[in-house]
This record gives C-alpha cells, sequence and structure tokens, in this order.
C-alpha cells in the first residue's frame, strides 16, 4: 500500500472489508480470514482494479490509527508487528507500529508459552520491560503437578492469564530475585562475607562462576549472584533491575575492578558502554607523594561516573631522603619521547615528581602576562 491508496480508503470503507472478512477468531483472539494468505504470510485484498493491500494496513485505518500507517509506507525504518505473532491477524489490537530493529526482535520469543501454575505465572517476552514497548500476545500453558509437598488441594478454576503488559514476570533472571526480601539478602550477605581486604572487596569462600560468586537457593530453587544480593540489601532493588535480563542495556560495575566483591558500596549500576571504559585503569595505583595524590582513573571526571576504587602507593619524593643532599646542578630535563625509560601515554608522567615539575616550571617561567599567563 502507498500513502496515496491510503488516502483514499474511509474509516467506514475500512471497517466493513475488516467485517466481511472477518471469518474466524482464534483462542489467542486473532482475527483470521478463509482467504489463503501470500507465500510472506499476509493476507491480501482487493480495493481497486489492479490495487491490493493488506488486511492488517486496513485494520489500522479501521481502528482511526491511519497516522501510524503512513509512518510504514514507504520508509525502511518502521514496520507493522504483530504482537501474536501471527501474520494472518488483523485485530488492530494485536497491531503495533514500531522500528523495524524492534520488529525484528519480537522473533526472539516467537513459539514461547505463558507458563502458568498456582499463583505463579512466568511471561518469556522480555519486550514489555523496554518503555514504550508491548509484551508479545502469547499462548498461555497451565503447568500441573507442582504442589508437591503441601496439603493444599489445586483448585479446579483455570488460573487467570497474566496481563499482557506485566513487567514484574519479566523473564527468568528478573523474576528470581523478586522473591528475596530485604532481610533475606542482609542475612545472606552476613552468612557469606568471610574476608575484607585492604581495599575493602567482601569476598566469600563461594566457589566463582565466571568471577562470580553464585549462591544456591534451595527453597526458591534458584541460584543467586552475590553482587546482585548485596544491592537488594542496600535497598536497591530498582537499580538491580534495569541490570537483569538478556536485553538489558545495563551492567554491575565492581569499581574495585573485583568480579568477586560483593561490598555494595563497590557495586554500581551503569550502561554496559561505561562498563568496558572501566578496564582503561585496571591494574593502576593511586599515587601519593608529599601530600599530592594522583588518581589515576579519569572515569569521575565524565558526569554521573564514578572513580573505580585502586590500591594506593605512599611514593618517596626523590630528593626528599635525609641521607641525599638535593644536587646544585640543574636537573636535566626528562626526554618525554624516551621510549626506553618512560610509557606511551598517560604513564610517561608517573616518573615526574613533584619537585622535577616545580623545576621545570620554574626554569621555563620567563614571564608573566597581565593576564596573569
Amino acid at each position: 500500500m502507498d500513502s496515496h491508496i491510503s488516502d483514499k480508503i474511509t474509516q467506514t470503507m475500512a471497517t466493513d472489508l475488516l467485517n466481511s472478512y472477518h471469518h474466524m477468531t482464534t483462542t489467542l483472539g486473532c482475527w483470521e480470514s478463509h482467504k489463503k494468505p501470500r507465500p510472506r504470510g499476509y493476507v491480501l485484498v482487493r480495493v481497486g482494479p489492479r490495487r491490493e493491500v493488506g488486511l492488517h494496513q486496513v485494520a489500522l485505518i479501521a481502528d482511526n490509527r491511519r497516522d501510524e500507517l503512513k509512518i510504514t509506507l514507504g520508509s525502511n525504518s518502521f514496520d507493522i508487528s504483530h504482537i501474536c505473532h501471527n501474520r494472518k491477524c488483523f485485530n488492530p489490537e494485536h497491531l503495533v507500529v514500531e522500528s523495524r530493529r524492534t520488529n525484528t526482535r519480537r522473533q526472539s520469543c516467537n513459539g514461547h508459552k505463558i507458563l502458568v501454575a498456582d499463583d505463579f505465572s512466568y511471561h518469556p517476552c522480555a519486550h514489555g520491560s523496554v518503555e514504550k514497548m508491548r509484551k508479545c500476545i502469547l499462548p498461555v500453558h497451565h503447568l500441573a503437578g507442582l504442589m508437591q509437598n503441601s496439603d493444599k488441594q489445586p483448585s479446579t478454576e483455570a488460573p487467570p492469564a497474566p496481563h499482557l503488559d506485566d513487567t514484574a514476570t519479566n523473564n527468568i533472571a528478573a523474576d528470581k530475585y523478586d522473591h528475596i526480601t530485604l532481610t533475606m539478602a542482609r542475612e545472606l550477605i552476613n552468612q557469606y562475607r568471610a574476608v575484607t581486604t585492604d581495599l575493602g572487596c567482601w569476598r566469600s569462600n563461594l566457589k566463582l562462576a565466571y568471577g562470580h560468586p553464585l549462591v544456591k537457593l534451595t527453597k526458591l530453587n534458584v541460584k543467586g549472584g552475590l553482587p546482585q544480593l548485596s544491592l537488594i540489601a542496600d535497598n536497591r532493588m530498582a537499580e538491580l533491575k534495569r541490570a537483569l535480563g538478556s536485553r538489558a542495556c545495563y551492567n554491575i560495575s565492581h569499581l574495585c575492578h573485583d568480579t568477586s566483591c560483593f561490598n555494595p558500596q563497590h557495586s554500581i549500576v551503569e550502561s554496559k558502554s561505561d562498563n568496558r571504559k572501566r578496564m582503561d585503569c585496571k591494574g593502576k595505583t593511586i599515587l601519593v607523594c608529599e601530600g599530592i595524590t594522583y588518581h589515576p582513573c579519569v572515569h569521575g571526571r565524565v558526569e554521573m561516573m564514578h572513580k573505580c576504587i585502586l590500591p594506593v602507593q605512599e611514593v618517596q619524593d626523590i630528593v626528599s631522603n635525609n641521607d641525599v643532599q638535593p644536587s646544585t646542578e640543574a636537573t636535566p630535563v626528562p626526554d618525554l619521547d624516551d621510549t626506553s625509560s618512560v610509557n606511551s601515554g598517560a604513564d610517561k608522567y608517573d616518573h615526574i615528581t613533584p619537585t622535577m615539575a616545580r623545576e621545570l616550571v620554574s626554569r621555563h617561567h620567563a614571564a608573566t602576562t597581565d593576564l596573569g599567563c
């Protein structure tokens, strides 16, 4: 369909077309026609001598969403998404207009089912966790036999299906932390906190999985990471939720560069790109000399980013030793590009002490302008 054709189809005409081709409604609420779909799966209908349009496009006009439809016409940036994963469907409640990239992502949960058992529901679609996106409409599958070790009799009534936009059951990775209370998290942290390093890192005696300590919660039948539990214990569940799920755009960053640490003061939630930038100062040391501190981490200069927590090293000025008298000869100017003695980048300044720097500045200070330069 092009914009010229869509302008000729009135809302009344569109409604009449839908009614004439709406032959059945599936259990999932999809509207389908007996007309055979085209190879791509869409049902096309004739609106003129030589013009065919998709019923799903007509549905948007009938639903008074012509402006949304026009965004998709002649554009490679937007598409009509079937959140029921059924291209034959033309129920306007199952249609959303969104970016082509988002449209492609919806295929990740195609063929999955919403699982419901007793008071528990698991919705495998993660799309509703992103702002302005709707969860996909999936078939509901009721599980049985999950009431072992219980005196409760199963209800004969089917549990209600979860709301389609319910983000509380976003995905299994996020859901498993919903059942962990603040008190429970604090008890677990205190139980597994075995060592505190000189840098303030909390470590456990648990075996690490990919560098992270995991604790098995038998009653909940899940494994939880101690860094994640520490955020819950620090009353930062909202932050944690942003970093959960395979499609999350955020990560938990360890300011101390120690992934086995679960001190909440060493953990922040930030974008994955910022998380990767933190590797720039890994292995470096804060230098302190004559009351002057040099912190090699530049991340704190960026708004909303924290400096990394690095080990501190006290260094002695080369002329501060009582047994060594300062030379009366001029200190030779170091060759900053001498690769045999210094490294490239910021490291080449690490070998210049405050005294050397002051002498260099004094020697080359020839004039002071009215502006103070």
